[in-house]
């Protein structure tokens, strides 16, 4: 039977789109269920169990009128501890998440207007952590039943952990290892049986598999077998092993700990490519706009600090729409690519270029000591775009105007910043375009002109 995932909200455009953002990416294995009040998800939730379905999720808005979402979620963790909540907040109240973290071991909490690419990848993660938590508690009420009926036995045991698809390590009271299962031997690459005979020898021959900055992180783990706890090793081969440590207990005394193990690898490259994607221009790989404007803003903390300068810059490749409409979009796009080849050959080390849209890029000039750096830098980029460009026996040349804005003197902020530069740019292209200057009220009249036209 499926799981279920409840949200909440009390405006009803906003709770269908995140049930149908949802749907698109779970509803083939988990039910979607919509309440839009609490005291309506209550019910839901108390029908649901009922009948025996099981509620992995709950997303709720934090402010609702009536029950508001802090309030639901303490009172859903006392009714269902086991499932995961997450909170939707507009303007985070402290005091609220501070009182759901502490009494509804809230999970997470995510700002509104959220990003459908952060919503997924944290709700995929919520739920594979719910699935593996229910695996991990369903394996430990295995083990106190074989324990407490068999305790002498550990052939069963073994039988019993060698049919789960997680590695699994029992260490006792001291975090000596007690047992392990094939699947354990199979994640560590340790096949050699014979070597892991013995307990000590088998923790040697896991740390000599671990990095070097991970191996204090295991030995810790065996230290502390009393308390639950979760994380990741990585291998030398490079491997990501995530582990959850839970105590067990025998006739009411913690006697040692279950850690179950999986090979989270492939789990973790794709998360990171999915971060990836959502920061970064398809066409270019250069960084769009949104992980522009956090790098404008650290760059502005920085600045700030140590009192440097920066500069911002906006860069128009002029009539590129002509190349799209005579030549076609393929060839449009091959040539933002060599365009973009030549842009960032022109670059120190910690300068950004990004792509804002179409054929307009950003740039971010970091640790400049005057405005004529950032003139310099306008100078080589423009040069940059003068040789002939040869794409597929098409042969053309494309100039480019730029607008510039330097921290403190035009603004101290990042959306001054980018707003003066952008006028700056317009005023290069209403004095003719393929040339470069930073704004003043009588910039049009003495534009930094391109010194080759």
């Amino acid at each position: 039977m499926a799981s279920t995932i409840v949200c909440v909200d009390d405006e009803w455009p906003i709770l269908k789109s995140l049930g149908d953002q949802l749907k698109r990416h779970f509803g083939k294995d988990y039910e979607i269920e919509l309440a839009n009040s609490g005291e309506t998800a209550l019910t839901l939730c108390a029908e649901l169990r009922t009948e025996q379905k099981e509620i992995a999720l709950i997303i709720s808005d934090q402010k609702m009128a009536g029950m508001e979402g802090d309030a639901l979620l303490i009172q859903l963790h006392a009714l269902y501890p086991k499932t995961l909540k997450i909170m939707l907040t507009g303007q985070a109240d402290a005091d609220s998440v501070g009182n759901v973290v502490n009494q509804a071991a809230l999970y997470r909490y995510i700002r509104k207007p959220w990003d459908e690419t952060d919503l997924i990848l944290t709700v995929t993660e919520a739920l594979r952590r719910f699935q593996q938590e229910h695996q991990l508690s369903e394996q430990n009420d295995l083990l106190k039943m074989v324990n407490a009926r068999l305790a002498s036995s550990l052939s069963i045991l073994l039988a019993t952990l060698d049919a789960t698809a997680d590695g699994i390590l029992v260490l006792d009271n001291n975090g000596a290892v007690v047992s392990f299962n094939r699947q354990f031997i199979s994640i560590f690459q340790l096949e050699d049986l014979e070597l892991t005979a013995k307990g000590d020898r088998l923790i040697t021959a896991i740390q000599s598999c671990l990095i070097p900055a991970d191996i204090n992180a295991f030995q810790i783990l065996l230290s502390h077998v009393h308390q639950p706890k979760q994380g990741c090793l990585k291998l030398q081969c490079g491997d990501i092993i995530e582990f959850y440590l839970q105590p067990y207990q025998l006739a009411g005394a913690i006697v040692g700990g279950v850690v179950s193990f999986r090979n989270v690898t492939e789990i973790k490259q794709t998360t990171e490519l999915f971060q990836y994607q959502a920061s970064h221009d398809a066409l270019t790989n250069l960084p769009n706009r949104i992980l522009f404007n956090q790098k404008l803003t650290a760059s502005l903390q920085t600045a700030t600090q140590t009192g440097q300068s920066l500069a911002v810059m906006f860069l128009d490749l002029d009539h590129f729409k002509q190349v799209n409409d005579s030549l076609g979009h393929a060839i449009g796009d091959l040539l933002l690519q060599r365009v973009v080849h030549r842009l960032s050959a022109c670059l120190r080390g910690n300068d950004v270029i990004a792509r804002w849209g179409g054929d307009e890029f950003v740039l971010l000039l970091p640790h400049i000591r005057r405005r004529e750096d950032a003139t310099d830098i306008a100078h080589r980029l423009t040069q940059a775009l003068q040789p002939e460009f040869d794409l597929q026996n098409y042969y053309l040349k494309i100039t480019a105007s730029i607008g510039i804005a330097v921290y403190p003197e035009d603004g101290v902020d990042s959306g001054t910043l980018l707003q003066i530069a952008d006028r700056a740019l317009y005023q290069v292209k209403e004095s003719g375009r393929n040339h470069y200057q930073h704004w003043t009220e009588d910039a049009i009249a003495h534009p930094y002109r391109n010194k080759s036209n």
